[in-house]
């Protein structure tokens, strides 16, 4: 039912959520409906009977069998029900409490994220080395999709600077195909991902990874800008080769468009802030300044400070143009009307390396094109998407299966329209919040103003100026580097500087996808290093009685892993003097792998052919227990079973055979 009450409280659909699980398990038991009534003979079947066939019993099975059925189909018909409904599409859970106060909401939230998308998409698809128009049409059918299989009301979809950034080196090479295509196979990964849950994947890329990546992505993007913000034209799309063709061509700097581009950033920037100026002290005595009105009206400047900017560009060209001046780097025409609907192309007719002849590329060898990326590029999508909607979940749970299914779901419709891969950008979701967004279907009025600029605006659009679509990149991105991270880091834990650093600088200097791999990879190197490949067993000697020799504690520092067991070899040979009792304490171990498990083996044998003591062990949980009673000879070890190492003491000594 519409709530009456005119309230504008937004719907928190997230607390309705229910896990639903489709069928229960089947061997549970059974239900009263498994349960047949058996027949009570009055007579004792013959010798004779029972080498005939039982009819009665297999009429009985069948019986069984048929009810078994019927109650299995009532568990699934059960279990599928409006919980799991609304759980994967949380549309049919606030779609009926929808009412007129939560569209005026919307509506603004969506005008405001489509006045902002529009430019950016329009950018970032020069980012990724696409036709202007491909931007817009990678901006609403994720949109769409997310109204209907989102989890949290306040993340926009669309495309963003680090998927345009990774899709650049595909669609330079395979153009507009292989960017639709690497669109429809992300969002393939990202539901299948979904449905199977394997969400956790994302957990073995840690934050100083996610750290280095994204600073590297931001000064990368900025750095493509370049060009367009001084008018430059050269070859080179990596970061040093941007950078070398920058200093080389100083002298052809365009001195209009390198004016209108550094003014637009400076102006971008002001306005990033125009909220914040009125609380400066020249402001604070400007009455006017704290009217509501006022407040909201600055609000929406700032907010919609990307699409001033490109509308008052278009404007001071198409007047310059008109008068004969044509100082400024045009976009030029981007072509009007909506795409068509059609499958991505699973094969591409492209020319040889000699230029004279068309090759037909079949879908494996366009994979094998496309690479890393396959795998990569929804990696970092899922990394982004799940990132941001924790953020704005503000502690409520956070569905990620669900964004993952949204996302991928988002992906594989925007392919039948020519979409290039799109993910939850965080700047538009803030842009979202911040208008007070009730419910997702904001995004329904963010994706239709996007189709409107393409049935209606694309020839106006012809006279942005190139310089001020790179400022807007630029200012967009440049708040991405994370310097903020690295002085908690030296002060908390240095060494996360080594995965960070690395990272940074493979994916500026290499290759982003190849850097995020190998940052990934130091990380969890180091982890295991830390983990198994440094143990400190300590050594603790205490003097013998006159009824028992000397004894010696060898206490565990950590779970026994094969890069440590040879330091932790070394220590036990030391341990070993004559007649000595080797008692090795196990309270910090959790777990042993086989490779320890051979090495203790292997002591202990060796106790055992020099006449000492059997190596002893304490403190030891029931899985370690198991472990190690199920690889050594008993013969060879004992476990002392108190828990305090006094105690422990007490009762080491050799094990005798009592006549």
């Amino acid at each position: 039912m519409p709530n009456l009450n005119g309230s504008t409280k937004s719907i928190d659909y997230r607390d309705q959520q229910q896990d639903g699980k489709c069928a229960e398990p089947l061997m549970k038991g059974h239900s009263k409906d498994n349960v047949a009534v058996e027949r009570t003979s009055l007579t004792t079947p013959s010798n004779e009977d029972s080498f005939l066939p039982n009819y009665e019993n297999q009429s009985k099975e069948i019986t069984n069998s048929g009810k078994k059925k019927k109650s299995r189909i009532r568990r699934i018909k059960d279990s599928c029900n409006v919980d799991l409904l609304r759980h994967r599409l949380p549309i049919v859970g606030w779609l009926p409490n929808y009412n007129l106060n939560y569209s005026v909401f919307d509506l603004i939230a969506g005008v405001t994220v489509g006045l902002t998308i529009i430019p950016q998409s329009i950018a970032y698809a020069g980012v990724a080395g696409l036709p202007f128009e491909y931007g817009l049409y990678s901006s609403f059918m994720g949109l769409f999709a997310y109204t209907v299989f989102g989890s949290v009301k306040e993340s926009s979809i669309g495309p963003t600077a680090v998927m345009a950034l990774m899709t650049f080196n595909y669609a330079n090479e395979g153009g507009p195909a292989y960017a639709c295509l690497l669109s429809f196979l992300a969002g393939l990964i990202e539901l299948v991902a979904g449905l199977l849950n394997l969400g956790f994947m994302v957990d073995f890329i840690s934050a100083p990874v996610i750290s280095g990546f994204c600073s590297a992505a931001a000064l990368t993007v900025a750095s493509t800008q370049v060009k367009g913000l001084f008018g430059l034209k050269f070859s080179g799309s990596s970061f040093v080769e941007i950078w070398t063709g920058f200093f080389t061509n100083l002298s052809k700097i365009n001195p209009w468009d390198a004016g209108l581009g550094c003014s637009s950033i400076v102006i971008l920037l002001l306005m990033r802030k125009l909220t914040a100026m009125k609380n400066l002290r020249p402001f604070k005595k400007i009455t006017c300044l704290r009217n509501r009105f006022v407040d909201s009206g600055l609000w929406f400047i700032s907010t919609s400070r990307n699409a001033f900017a490109v509308i008052g560009g278009c404007v001071a060209a198409y007047v310059l143009q008109v008068n004969g001046l044509s100082p400024f780097t045009l976009t030029g025409n981007i072509k009007a009307g909506l795409p068509s609907f059609e499958l991505p192309p699973f094969s591409i007719n492209t020319t040889d390396s000699d230029g004279n002849s068309t090759v037909l590329l079949s879908f494996p060898e366009i994979c094998s094109e496309l690479g890393a990326a396959i795998g990569l590029i929804p990696l970092i999508a899922i990394l982004e998407q799940v990132a941001i909607a924790k953020a704005f979940a503000f502690g409520k749970r956070t569905d990620a299966t669900q964004e993952m299914i949204a996302l991928g779901m988002g992906n594989i419709l925007g392919s039948f329209f020519g979409a290039m891969p799109i993910t939850s950008s965080f700047g538009r979701s803030s842009v979202q919040n911040a208008s007070g967004v009730k419910t997702p279907l904001s995004n329904v009025y963010a994706g239709i103003l996007v189709l409107l600029a393409l049935g209606f605006l694309m020839p106006s659009l012809a006279y942005i100026p190139k310089a001020i679509l790179a400022a807007v990149i630029i200012t967009s991105v440049i708040f991405m580097v994370e310097l903020e991270e690295l002085k908690p880091m030296w002060k908390s834990r240095r060494v996360e500087l080594i995965p960070l650093g690395v990272t940074f600088f493979c994916c500026l200097f290499v290759n982003m996808e190849y850097g995020i791999l190998i940052g990934a990879g130091v990380h969890l190197f180091m982890l295991a290093y830390m983990a198994g490949g440094r143990p400190h067993p300590e050594l603790i000697r205490e003097p013998g009685s006159k009824k028992t020799g000397g004894r010696v504690v060898v206490k565990a520092d950590t779970n026994l892993y094969f890069p440590g067991v040879e330091k932790f070899r070394q220590v036990l040979n030391e341990a070993t003097d004559g007649e000595t009792c080797v008692l090795v304490d196990l309270s910090h171990v959790t777990e042993i792998d086989y490779t320890a498990l051979k090495m203790l083996k292997s002591v202990a044998s060796d106790y055992h052919k020099r006449g000492l003591m059997v190596l002893h062990f304490t403190n030891a949980s029931s899985k370690v227990t198991k472990s190690i009673s199920s690889a050594l000879h008993s013969a060879d070890i004992d476990f002392l079973t108190p828990n305090k190492m006094n105690n422990a003491f007490e009762q080491c000594g050799p094990k005798t055979d009592e006549v």
